[in-house]
């Protein structure tokens, strides 16, 4: 017993403890972390130069680029919005050099916008689709006009799609009432006559004073009839 108490007694005391190893660990890892610290630190200024310095000059010499365009396109002289003059750059160029800036986003729905009163429907809906809006006004149209491309290409269950998409994203008195009635005529299109009673009637109950809903009653008769009712 004696014995086996002495070495019990003399065994060495560990001293590997928790934080040795992880020193340990350090010093032999020691070169990576400072690379990796050295990369965050470098990423982090990175980040900080392009939202404070080279975010805001982008976005300055791109409203300066679209100045000329937008006169163009408030003249309804949609070529030269697009393409410019030959001196000042147009909607395509805005879109080209400055995609990432506000700018070069609002570039998109006007570039779209010209197409669609061009009869140009695929680059419309392909630079309408492009444009992310944040004004609901602006947003309402922009998914509107798309359904007015698709419905010029006769592609109804499309056109559908995206008047009912502009109709309820951000309801309102000036634009929802016409973008339902699309919706409305896209059934009609379809032959969806239960649908396009839905809508007709939630425009005469929702939007009674909107220039759409002055006759409404004879497009809920005329979709009741074609259902038999």
């Amino acid at each position: 017993m004696s014995t086996e108490k002495n070495k019990k007694e003399s065994a060495p005391i560990a001293v590997d403890t928790f934080f040795v190893r992880i020193q340990k660990w350090y010093e032999s890892n020691q070169k990576k972390i400072n690379y990796l610290t050295t990369a965050v630190l470098v990423v982090a200024v990175l980040v900080v130069l392009y939202f404070t310095m080279w975010r805001p000059n982008r976005q300055k010499k791109a409203e300066l680029a679209i100045f000329k365009a937008e006169q163009y396109f408030a003249q309804d002289s949609m070529q030269l919005a697009l393409n410019g003059d030959g001196v000042y750059e147009g909607l395509l160029d805005v879109i080209s050099t400055y995609p990432c800036t506000k700018t070069g986003n609002r570039a998109k729905y006007e570039a779209g916008i010209c197409y669609l009163r061009m009869g140009d429907f695929d680059n419309a809906i392909k630079y309408l689709k492009k444009f992310k809006g944040k004004d609901k006004l602006v947003s309402v149209n922009a998914l509107g006009a798309i359904g007015d491309a698709y419905a010029e290409k006769s592609d109804w269950n499309s056109a559908y799609s995206y008047y009912q998409k502009a109709s309820k994203i951000h309801p309102n008195d000036l634009l929802t009432p016409t973008y339902l009635y699309r919706a409305g005529l896209s059934c009609e299109k379809l032959g969806k006559w239960a649908a396009a009673e839905d809508i007709y009637t939630t425009l005469q109950h929702e939007y009674p004073a909107s220039y759409e809903a002055m006759d409404i009653d004879k497009r809920i008769a005329y979709a009741k009839a074609k259902q038999g009712k």
